[in-house]
């Protein structure tokens, strides 16, 4: 199973660990060249909005270089825009390269989640997609752990994170794979997931808000109540691995229960341990990490079962489009989370980016609540297994659903056997 894409997953391996490194890096080198908590979180709104752009454009260059081709324009290009940020250190300029290298990242997610699904079959495609989301979250860890090497004011961080996104390029060219077929336009449909289900559109764009603001400020809040050096970075990669630790075990109990009662309540916890990170100044460092490992497993799983919530409610020919619709309205709100978390910062100061995260997490938990007491659900016709999801991929990656294989294969039978074909 693993022939086939070996060379791949040591391409996505390399990407992350330098992605990983740059999305923690850009923060803290903005707050060295002198810009405001708002600046930065302009700077991480500018990013979104190119990973948005990137899904919407990416399927155009794939049909007309390919796949490999493609990856290598892309990875290329994200390589010398990480070098520019160093090159050209002013807030205007960052918006642009963030933009673009939003619109890079975004292109090669949906190159490799492409190929993927091309290469994995019904029997293999949820082992591929829990290996992928694996690879993701381990290898944003271990670039986040690179930055402790040397000095953040350096051109050497910058360039690693340079000379790992170019590596990443080897594998993928040097692959004796067959390219796979072009990615397929992303269909959009939001009035229609919408009236699916309010509670799934509702965890995207309450996802966004939040987790867009970590990734854009996270590390600048560290920064600013003195963290620094290992403890900065464990106390960033703690709450990816709390989202990793945490995502099956509430996804399983959601399988169980109204998805939407163990959001409701999944999203509490995380407002209240949003307020206690806010008055991270009154505890110690371990009580920190421990918030912070609660924080990320209670913040970044509900996403996954809102999708899963929202599949429960839709065909199986719908699972793709109502994902896109999810993923692209997250990375649209991700936008405006840095933007305003970044506001709150800027009044408030570093505990600004948690007052935001449980405002917003206390306004969606109780539209959750008032949902589910207003809109009584039957039980879904079939019952779906829940399916770990990272928030860092792209629409591509719904194709690995198996129950998506499992619906094409059903209406290519049912095409066989209709009379006089």
């Amino acid at each position: 199973m693993l022939i086939p894409i070996a060379a791949l997953l040591l391409s996505d391996a390399l990407l992350l660990i330098g992605h990983g490194l740059q999305l923690t890096l850009l923060p803290l080198s903005a707050e060295l060249n002198g810009f405001t908590a708002a600046q930065i979180g302009l700077t991480g709104s500018s990013y979104f909005a190119g990973f948005v752009t990137g899904c919407i454009v990416t399927p155009y260059i794939v049909r007309r270089v390919g796949h490999i081709r493609g990856f290598a324009v892309l990875a290329t290009s994200y390589s010398a825009l990480v070098l520019m940020f160093y090159e050209a250190p002013w807030f205007f300029t960052w918006l642009l390269i963030r933009f673009f290298a939003g619109v890079a990242i975004a292109g090669l997610y949906m190159i490799i989640e492409s190929w993927l699904s091309e290469r994995s079959t019904a029997q293999t495609r949820g082992t591929v997609l829990s290996l992928y989301v694996i690879i993701n979250l381990t290898m944003i860890t271990v670039g986040q752990q690179l930055i402790n090497i040397t000095d953040i004011a350096s051109h050497s961080l910058f360039a690693l994170t340079a000379i790992l996104i170019s590596l990443a390029i080897i594998p993928v060219s040097l692959t004796s794979q067959s390219a796979p077929a072009p990615i397929s336009n992303v269909r959009m449909d939001v009035v229609k997931v919408w009236r699916i289900s309010h509670v799934a559109v509702g965890g995207s764009i309450i996802t966004g808000l939040v987790t867009g603001a970590f990734w854009s400020l996270g590390p600048l809040y560290a920064g600013r109540i003195g963290l620094g050096g290992f403890e900065l970075t464990a106390f960033l990669s703690i709450i990816v691995l709390g989202g990793a630790v945490f995502q099956l075990p509430l996804g399983r109990l959601s399988d169980h229960y109204d998805r939407r009662l163990v959001v409701f309540f999944v999203t509490i916890v995380a407002a209240m341990l949003s307020v206690l990170l806010a008055l991270v100044p009154t505890i110690t460092p371990w009580s920190l990490l421990m918030l912070a490992f609660l924080w990320g497993g209670a913040v970044m799983t509900p996403y996954a079962i809102c999708l899963a919530h929202a599949n429960d409610r839709a065909a199986p020919e719908d699972f793709v489009m109502v994902g896109s619709v999810m993923l692209l309205t997250m990375g649209l709100f991700s936008a405006l989370g840095s933007f305003l978390a970044g506001r709150f910062m800027a009044v408030t100061g570093p505990e600004g980016l948690f007052w935001f995260s449980a405002l917003c997490l206390l306004v969606f938990a109780l539209a959750t609540a008032l949902r589910r007491r207003t809109h009584v659900l039957a039980a879904p016709a079939v019952s779906e297994p829940f399916r770990a999801v990272a928030e860092t991929v792209t629409p591509m990656a719904l194709e690995l659903d198996p129950r998506t294989e499992a619906e094409h294969s059903d209406v290519l039978l049912s095409e066989e056997v209709q009379p006089g074909a």
